[in-house]
């Protein structure tokens, strides 16, 4: 019997896909919180066993009925009830650094270090991702909780 090479489950806990040209199998909603909670690093965004690279995240996470939902997505900063319009991509972490470093008076000499709590889009588990190489993960889960919101889907 087939089973997802995550949590080792069948097709009882749903479809199984095959995201790249390896014979591994995996559910959609285990390999997107496989891949949040390894943001940061080489499996964020490739195959571990076969190095292919995977489809973005929030193609990947995204449930279907939420794609065409347009919204501004925003971090809360747990410092003075800020809410930060975010973006992904470079351009958009280097607009988080600066908004930050404002925020908080860090100087452009010194390094800071953040982390990111957010909800994992198909169980509601919590994640703490650390580190900037995080913020597109981070921002990813922000826009679907958004997207969520926007059509009345809870509160996370």
């Amino acid at each position: 019997e087939e089973s997802c090479w995550i949590c080792l489950e069948g097709t009882e806990k749903g479809p199984l896909e095959r995201p790249c040209p390896c014979p591994r199998l995996v559910h959609r909603d285990c390999l997107g919180r496989w891949r949040l909670q390894s943001a940061g690093r080489r499996q964020e965004n490739l195959c571990r066993f076969c190095g292919y690279s995977l489809p973005g995240l929030e193609e990947s996470l995204t449930p279907a009925h939420l794609r065409a939902t347009r919204v501004v997505t925003y971090m809360a900063i747990i410092h003075k009830n800020q809410a930060l319009p975010v973006r992904p991509g470079a351009e958009g972490m280097a607009e988080f650094r600066a908004r930050v470093r404002c925020l908080f008076g860090i100087p452009p000499d010194k390094q800071f270090n953040v982390s990111f709590e957010c909800m994992a889009p198909s169980t509601g588990e919590v994640l703490v991702m650390n580190g900037m190489a995080c913020f597109d993960a981070a921002v990813t889960c922000a826009a679907i909780s958004a997207k969520k919101r926007a059509v009345g889907e809870g509160c996370g």
